[in-house]
């Protein structure tokens, strides 16, 4: 399945670090496909961390949707929109940037349903394996949210060494739960030393 990131400028004030819930209902009521779009993903707003839970936004900060090709034209009915994550934040236009093959690649947060790490690294082993990737693989931090059905836990996740069609696989399908809610998503990262960030 061809897949694309479609990033979206914004405009607006902070936004709660923990963001991931709040982000997709209100995505899911301009996107009445969004929810049941199996391969769709919503990556989490970067910023730079403050108090109180916050992430102050930089000038680029983007809303990012990992979308199969057939729905990214759907997907430019965000522009306009107005969402209301403790501040109005409001949507620009989009951008369409395409998945590249890079050798390492992270994920600030991926779950599969466990707090514990020794488990945690058995559960993605298998899912790496039940795929067909072959890498390494190296686990930072724990990582809580919030959802509808009360606490996700994780932890960030490094794969690196991974062939450029392992890559781009890994990138089209992600890890664990929540992928709408910014969980298990991969982007390609330079180094693996920042894991732990």
């Amino acid at each position: 399945m061809d897949m694309l990131d479609v990033a979206f400028s914004l405009r607006g004030g902070t936004v709660p670090a923990d963001h991931g819930w709040q982000l997709f209902l209100q995505l899911a009521e301009r996107l009445d496909w969004l929810a049941a779009e199996a391969a769709a993903g919503v990556h989490p707003i970067r910023g730079a961390r403050a108090v109180a839970g916050e992430i102050h936004r930089g000038a680029r900060a983007r809303l990012m949707l990992r979308l199969p090709q057939a729905r990214v034209e759907q997907s430019f009915a965000l522009t306009g929109a107005q969402l209301d994550l403790g501040n109005c934040i409001r949507v620009g236009s989009a951008r369409l940037r395409p998945l590249f093959a890079h050798g390492t690649l992270y994920s600030q947060f991926v779950s599969t349903g466990t707090p514990d790490e020794a488990r945690f690294q058995k559960d993605v082993s298998a899912e790496l394996q039940r795929a067909g990737i072959e890498c390494k693989v190296i686990c930072g931090r724990m990582r809580r949210a919030l959802t509808r059905d009360g606490e996700m836990v994780g932890f960030s996740l490094m794969l690196h060494e991974l062939s450029p069609e392992h890559s781009l696989n890994m990138q089209a399908t992600g890890l664990g739960a929540g992928r709408k809610l910014g969980c298990g998503i991969f982007i390609p990262h330079k180094s693996a030393a920042a894991v732990g960030a």
